[in-house]
């Protein structure tokens, strides 16, 4: 079949016909066999089990952060997620940016990152995994466990996993804590197919905090040594991470298709506290400060409900889809304390009593959302495709604060999207899209003084294109343009988070991904990123035009070589370049560009009878000791230093 031809076809009827009952192919639990590089198929991000791969993750796309803009979905279905997921029911998340995401009915400008859950089948199946890295890690060690039980046969089947983990992190804080998952899937005949889902993360310790590190000038702080702890022992984050979930899908008469899912994902956080290094000189002087929350808490309720059908007019197809997604949120922030603990040296740990800290009264948000729309995709062979959606969006945010008024916001905003692709030849499609959406604007950070305040949600759009091309039958090029503009959020004179300009992120976007040769699969992508502020504070020069920690050049390369004649070896390699960003609101010096090289290889063997692969690697080779810049806080985080890991994989 004629490769974007087949593509185009396949996304079509993709999202007009959902695969259920006797039709639908469960993913496996199976682990030992996990390889993100080779199950990619383009660099725009794929997260395989434990490893990611490609330029862009739920945290960062396109410069911006597609879980904090509220767009993950789960199996293609609307998600606000409040809680950590995890990835111990999921078998991935893909990343949908240009191309890729015109095949959802109502794309997003910040990108949609998709949860694909790894549901059970109709065979006992099991795996297990422990992996260790040293000196640093994420996790450091770990040991988890995963089943498949088909309790009735081709009818009703239950997945469960459980892991138990060890993590230290780049600033050598650490927590011990547990995940556990549980899906179901019942399908009762061969139209219908009901799931459920679950997952748990509880800390057995609290999490040692990541300390905010704020230097005096326009200077980046001085290199310490990386074993060194930075914290206080008592600086820790207590949370409590719950998702639960149903999705059912089945057919209707007259050849409709039905998806419903419903979640709920919640927060709890018994205990938080924050260690800030102030006016950090270049020789290590600094001021200590600590600043604690009381117990917090944030809630939601989310959902779709989505109706499709394709309708065949002769080599023609036409999908509709009509949807209502919405969500319902409550999160209770605000009441913390703050204690002055005096000078100190950044990188040399002294161990300071904890101060006294006076909780205040908490404060209270609430938000709701529903959006209702319709979508069309029409699909030509040999000429190309369109679709365009439309939805209403209804927003409704209500905070109460101590001895303040109760504030409210209400917004029922017209959302849009258009795309077109054009099937140049049988090897080669352009494509275009535009995207008007309603999007959340994240959380207040820790220096601001509305600290854990969630932002009203604001309206943003894109616009893109680019192409696709065939290069050979195993190997994919595409390369595109995109602008996405957002309000633009960072601390005003007097310390509050909030609105003060537009932000534009112009760029372009290049992957490359399949085998170029025989038994060697690569993974490669390529952003240039100019990211621009505009409003009155940069008028009155009191923050510079482009906003701080967007890397303006970023590289990933991924490579996998497993030749046959090797009998389960293999070796595979990553380079990840990130350029020189801003590194301050008034743009007077940068974060260098760092490079970071890791290699490593797999070896995958039989025993008793059951699969398993050995995996070691070794992480920033060169020892590299590069600098990120956190945009909304101003803060500075290190590399971790070079470190090894090694994974043992069994499916049984």
């Amino acid at each position: 079949m004629r490769v974007i031809r087949g593509v185009a076809a396949a996304r079509a009827v993709a999202v007009a016909v959902v695969m259920v009952g006797a039709g639908a192919t469960a993913a496996r639990a199976q682990r030992a066999t996990e390889n993100a590089v080779t199950k990619a198929e383009d660099a725009f991000g794929t997260q395989i089990g434990n490893e990611n791969v490609g330029l862009y993750g739920t945290q960062s796309a396109r410069g911006f952060s597609p879980e904090q803009a509220g767009n993950l979905r789960i199996e293609g279905l609307y998600f606000d997620q409040q809680a950590r997921f995890g990835n111990r029911i999921s078998r991935g998340t893909i990343m949908r940016v240009g191309l890729s995401a015109l095949s959802y009915p109502f794309p997003a400008p910040t990108g949609i990152g998709d949860i694909q859950l790894r549901l059970p089948g109709d065979e006992a199946q099991g795996s297990a995994a422990i992996s260790y890295a040293y000196p640093t890690g994420q996790p450091q060690a770990s040991v988890s466990a995963d089943a498949e039980v088909p309790v009735i046969p081709g009818t009703f089947a239950v997945g469960l996993s459980l892991s138990a983990y060890r993590r230290v992190a780049e600033w050598r804080g650490g927590n011990d804590g547990v995940n556990a998952g549980a899906t179901t899937r019942w399908t009762p005949n061969e139209n219908l197919e009901v799931i459920s889902l679950m997952t748990l993360n509880y800390q057995l310790r609290d999490e040692d905090t990541q300390p905010l590190i704020l230097t005096g000038g326009a200077y980046l702080p001085p290199e310490i040594d990386r074993d060194v702890f930075t914290t206080q022992k008592w600086a820790d984050h207590a949370t409590k991470d719950a998702n639960y979930g149903v999705i059912v899908r089945g057919g209707l008469p007259d050849g409709w298709r039905l998806q419903v899912g419903a979640f709920r994902s919640a927060r709890e956080e018994a205990r938080n506290v924050t260690l800030f290094y102030r006016n950090v000189q270049q020789n290590g002087a600094a001021t200590l400060d600590a600043f604690a929350d009381p117990a917090q808490s944030r809630t939601s309720y989310s959902g779709e409900v989505r109706l499709s059908r394709t309708f065949d007019d002769g080599v023609r197809l036409h999908t509709v889809h009509v949807s209502a997604k919405g969500r319902n949120v409550a999160r209770m922030f605000g009441g913390g304390s703050g204690a002055a603990l005096g000078p100190t040296t950044f990188g040399v740990y002294t161990p300071l009593p904890e101060p006294a800290f006076t909780f205040g009264a908490s404060s209270h948000d609430k938000a709701r959302q529903l959006s209702p729309g319709v979508s069309y995709i029409g699909y030509w062979p040999k000429v190309g495709d369109i679709s365009f959606g439309i939805q209403k969006s209804f927003y409704r945010r209500h905070v109460s604060q101590p001895n303040l008024p109760r504030a409210s916001t209400e917004s029922a905003p017209w959302l849009y999207n258009g795309t077109v692709t054009v099937f140049a030849t049988d090897d080669l499609a352009f494509y275009s899209s535009f995207t008007r959406g309603l999007e959340e604007s994240g959380i207040a950070p820790e220096n601001a003084s509305n600290r854990g305040e969630a932002l009203p949600a604001s309206m943003t759009k894109q616009v893109d294109g680019g192409l696709r091309y065939r290069i050979s039958p195993r190997l994919t090029l595409l390369a595109g343009v995109f602008e996405v503009s957002k309000p633009y959020f960072d601390r005003d004179p007097a310390n509050l988070f909030t609105t003060v300009g537009d932000v534009r992120h112009r760029g372009v976007e290049i992957s490359l991904a399949g085998q170029p040769i025989p038994d060697l699969t690569i993974v490669a992508g390529v952003m240039l990123l100019q990211a621009r502020v505009s409003g009155s504070t940069v008028d009155r020069g009191l923050i510079g035009a482009v906003p701080p920690g967007r890397t303006p050049q970023l590289v990933r390369f991924n490579a996998n070589y497993a030749p046959p004649s090797w009998r389960g070896f293999s070796l595979e390699s990553q380079i990840d370049y990130k350029g020189g960003a801003m590194a301050n609101r008034l743009n007077t010096f940068k974060v260098p560009g760092a490079m970071l090289i890791d290699v490593g290889g797999r070896y995958k063997f039989t025993v008793l009878d059951s699969s398993a692969s050995f995996r070691l690697q070794l992480q920033n080779i060169t020892n590299a000791y590069g600098w990120s810049v956190t945009p909304s806080s101003g803060s500075f985080a290190y590399e971790s230093p070079r470190r090894f890991s090694a994974r043992l994989a069994v499916d049984f």
